[in-house]
């Protein structure tokens, strides 16, 4: 009976035994397959950590590993912040396109931004983009960012050619247009981009009579932030030929400022008799309230000026985003309807757009309430990142 006892814990250790290596092997398993999640999991804990003060997390974070080393330099001639991670590249590039900034590379937030894609294994690139910083749009400032993004990815600190595109607000829109430049298939890994806008005259309406018109034809209201109304008057009036007429526009916008809580109220009462019918066509969509008249005023804009704003619309061309494209917005942004992301499916097969009551526009606002809306915003990071170094 002894014998057969023995015989049997010695069966039953074997069989534990075989269980615990078929678990091993599996875990072991599991984690090879899934380590470009864990791994971009990690990456996405150091990013966020620079962008939001936890007052654990961040010192953890920040006491790890050697820092980034930050440079300016002229990147497709553009003045640019590059921060490098500790140690030898070549790295996975990212082309960080700020939105209107007035600070523009040297805003704390966006230079936390860059150290902490940085200490997470990036090559950072993040140039003042010509009008960008005077919150001036304009077809110049998308040629910009395509050069720019061209330039990063034949950079020798660059892996594999390519170059990922993270933007914020309109930096996120001049990310897409670049992202359909042919000249840079092949080059573009991703498009990362937070409340980006769509399409230019759904911006305008917004700017102007705070509604815009959904796809089935029907007007809705939106409150936007003045600041948008400013931007818009600053690269429409950018668009004027160099005359009087112009100077005068500019002028009175500077005299408004960007803090202004009514920046086109100068406008309303301008006398434009003697104005060109392009600047007096210009001052009739910025005053305009009523978004019945929207459309046909936006028809008498010079040929010219409509054609500038086109180019400053994704949705407008005939081109097509061909890389992942990861967004995030917020439930109702200050600026641009959620609406906006998601209408770009047209153009951008694998397009995701996630909403978050996390993002407040550009900026990340958690409290302990909102878990859920964190764990939301943390996953699109961490899928943006992971797309990021699919080259390594």
């Amino acid at each position: 009976m002894r014998v057969k006892d023995s015989a049997e814990r010695y069966s039953g250790r074997r069989l534990r035994r075989a269980i615990y290596l078929v678990l091993l092997a599996a875990v072991i398993g599991l984690c090879i397959s899934y380590w470009s999640w864990v791994d971009a999991q990690v990456r996405a804990v150091v990013v966020i950590s620079s962008v939001f003060d936890a007052p654990v997390l961040t010192p953890a974070v920040e006491a790890v590993g050697e820092e980034p080393r930050f440079s300016d330099s002229r990147v497709a001639g553009d003045p640019s912040l590059v921060v490098r991670p500790a140690g030898e590249g070549p790295w996975p590039a990212i082309f960080l396109v700020n939105g209107a900034v007035q600070e523009g590379r040297k805003l704390p937030e966006v230079r936390n931004l860059a150290e902490g894609l940085a200490r997470a294994g990036y090559l950072v690139v993040v140039p003042d983009l010509p009008g960008l910083t005077e919150a001036r749009i304009t077809p110049q400032t998308a040629d910009a960012t395509a050069q720019v993004a061209r330039e990063i990815s034949i950079m020798p600190d660059t892996r594999g050619g390519k170059v990922a595109l993270v933007g914020v607000s309109t930096g996120a829109t001049l990310a897409l247009l670049a992202a359909e430049d042919p000249a840079l298939r092949g080059k573009v890994s991703i498009v990362a981009g937070v409340a980006p806008y769509s399409n230019i005259r759904t911006v305008l309406n917004v700017a102007t009579t705070g509604h815009y018109r959904r796809p089935t034809g029907e007007l809705a209201s939106y409150e936007a932030d003045p600041f948008l109304s400013y931007v818009v008057a600053r690269s429409l009036v950018a668009a004027l030929p160099p005359d009087k007429d112009k100077r005068t526009l500019a002028a009175e916008l500077e005299s408004a400022g960007r803090k202004s809580p009514d920046p086109l109220s100068g406008f309303r009462s301008l006398q434009t008799d003697d104005f060109g019918p392009a600047a007096r066509s210009v001052v009739g969509l910025l005053t305009n309230r009523d978004p019945e008249r929207f459309d046909a005023l936006y028809a008498a804009l010079p040929d010219e000026t409509r054609n500038d704003l086109e180019e400053l619309s994704p949705l407008a061309g005939t081109g097509r985003v061909r890389v992942p494209v990861e967004l995030a917005t917020g439930p109702h942004d200050k600026y641009f309807p959620p609406s906006q992301s998601y209408g770009l499916e047209r153009i951008a097969p694998e397009r995701r757009v996630t909403v978050t009551a996390a993002l407040d526009h550009a900026k990340l606002d958690v409290s302990l309430g909102d878990v859920p809306a964190f764990a939301t915003f943390d996953a699109f990071v961490v899928r943006s990142l992971r797309t990021a170094r699919a080259n390594d």
